[in-house]
């Protein structure tokens, strides 16, 4: 009777498999999808990327002259945008159907379940964390009360610079400065102040410098599990990729754990006199408060740190870096940014305050063409399609993973013209206002992104960027190492969250007589 049976079970079961295979194709068949390369089997277009893929989807959309591509990357249904018009089209029309965030494994591990602002998903806890983040953290106002930290800060710089500078009294036997790692510092000291209510921990830099760096790559969303979320758990054993993970946040963790273990016993080194309520401070209040709209747990509460400080640090330095990396190439550029700068604040002050920024056209001008050739987030944090919507005539089906190719967009000879050369004054009279570097009508150049899910921190950002950068330039004289030519500076990339230099940058440091640097060498704690 049991083998009676089993001949028309396996005739139902191979209808019902022909009836949603056919289903499938016959659905897909009905919607215009984006143009897509020739894939393979099982891994689908993953062999068309790199160790760059930003640089490789930019190649491959310029080869098909496709401005939107269609992926299949592994198990992953993946959209590539490299049009200003689309990228419109994503984060105005269809921002609210292009909400959320892929569940990325960098996320799942180190930002506890996504349960930070960058990659947790759309909905309500996503919007009090955000709407806590910018309140507490990185709105107008808080970021005007972080001037004294800032300049602070910047001015220690300045005096590490200066005794570098005065080290050497021939300009030809200069010794190099690592100005990377003179960023790292700058970037990390500031955070921590403002975040934190306490100093970086330079004694623990190294550890910590290799531990940031290790999550910046995870987080990045490009490793084998991130492709294959099924098979995960196998595939990231073999790869060492979950031990990879796994110590990493362990790492994080301690370095989470210390930062409120001092505030709780009362042991941070504040800067003196100051009382105020850092963004820690608030987080532990909240998380106590009877009227909070989701719960915070204490992951959640560790998940927003290192968000803060991880997205934060990262794509500060990686912007200074890039910026001064193009001055020191161009010195005629560089030499009508000091012009500027010295020209607007003059020499009765000896210092450059915060008030003289939105004077400095040119040096915003400089920002935004480096955001332009050198984005710090090239393909932006990838979104996922919470709902089918049409973008550019085109069909895109919900739970599609969407990326936004900024570094495209950038090099696009039909976009710019001789996009490859740095020239900062295509954007002199689009930079007249602090407000035109977040702003960009044309979508052309989108350096924190845009829609519900743009970068919230973009006003801390511009703030330091641009008092550390006028700063440099009002003090003091810059060049390459003797011998070195412009196209002699690596321009190679390290791709991760943020996409940094993957090698120092070394510059010669000279003193300006007429605008020296002379402040304390020490400076509050």
């Amino acid at each position: 009777m049991e083998f009676g049976l089993l001949l028309p079970i396996s005739v139902l079961f191979l209808v019902s498999v022909v009836y949603v295979y056919w289903k499938t194709w016959s659905s897909r068949a009905l919607q215009r999808l984006p143009p897509a390369p020739p894939g393979w089997p099982v891994i689908g277009h993953l062999h068309l990327l790199s160790d760059m893929p930003h640089q490789a989807l930019a190649e491959l959309a310029m080869t098909m002259r496709a401005p939107m591509l269609r992926l299949q990357l592994g198990t992953v249904r993946a959209v590539v945008i490299s049009d200003p018009d689309l990228a419109r089209a994503a984060l105005t029309t269809n921002d609210a159907a292009l909400a959320s965030r892929p569940h990325l494994l960098g996320g799942q591990f180190l930002a506890f379940s996504c349960s930070d602002v960058t990659f947790g998903k759309a909905g309500p806890y996503h919007r009090m964390t955000r709407r806590l983040v910018v309140s507490e953290l990185l709105s107008a106002r808080r970021v005007a009360a972080y001037q004294r930290i800032r300049l602070n800060e910047v001015r220690r710089l300045l005096g590490h610079l200066a005794r570098n500078a005065a080290a050497s009294s021939s300009p030809a036997a200069a010794a190099p400065v690592d100005l990377s790692e003179c960023f790292v510092n700058l970037a990390n000291d500031v955070l921590f102040r403002v975040a934190f209510g306490r100093g970086f921990p330079h004694a623990k830099a190294a550890k910590l410098g290799a531990v940031f760096a290790e999550a910046n790559e995870l987080f990045a969303g490009f490793t084998v599990g991130d492709f294959f979320p099924e098979l995960e758990p196998v595939l990231s054993t073999v790869t060492g990729l979950r031990r990879r993970l796994k110590s990493c946040l362990a790492d994080l963790c301690e370095f989470c754990d210390d930062i409120i273990d001092e505030l709780i016993s009362g042991k941070r080194e504040r800067i003196s006199g100051d009382t105020s309520e850092d963004f820690l401070d608030a987080l532990l209040r909240l998380q106590k408060s009877p009227g909070i709209e989701v719960p915070l747990t204490d992951d959640n509460i560790k998940a927003l740190v290192l968000d803060v400080f991880v997205a934060g640090a990262d794509t500060s330095l990686a912007a200074l870096e890039w910026v001064m990396t193009e001055l020191v190439r161009h010195p005629g550029i560089l030499n009508k940014a000091q012009e500027e700068v010295r020209r607007v604040v003059g020499t009765g002050r000896g210092c450059v305050e915060e008030s003289d920024l939105s004077d400095l056209h040119y040096l915003r001008a400089i920002i935004k063409e480096t955001f332009r050739l050198h984005p710090v987030i090239p393909l932006l944090v990838p979104r996922e399609s919470v709902a089918p919507c049409t973008l550019g005539g085109y069909d895109i089906p919900a739970k599609t993973r969407v990326f936004i190719n900024t570094y495209a967009m950038g090099r696009d000879p039909g976009i710019w013209n001789k996009p490859l050369e740095f020239r900062p004054e295509r954007f002199e009279y689009d930079a007249r206002e602090i407000a035109d570097l977040i702003i960009d009508p044309a979508f052309k150049v989108l350096p924190f992104g845009g829609g519900r899910r743009g970068c919230p921190g973009y006003v801390f950002a511009l703030a330091t960027l641009q008092l550390s950068l006028a700063s440099l330039l009002y003090h003091f004289d810059w060049a390459l190492p003797s011998g070195m030519r412009a196209e002699d500076v690596n321009l190679d990339e390290i791709f991760g969250l943020s996409t940094r230099k993957k090698e120092p940058l070394y510059v010669v440091v000279r003193k300006s007589k007429e605008y020296e640097f002379k402040g304390e060498e020490n400076y509050e704690v």
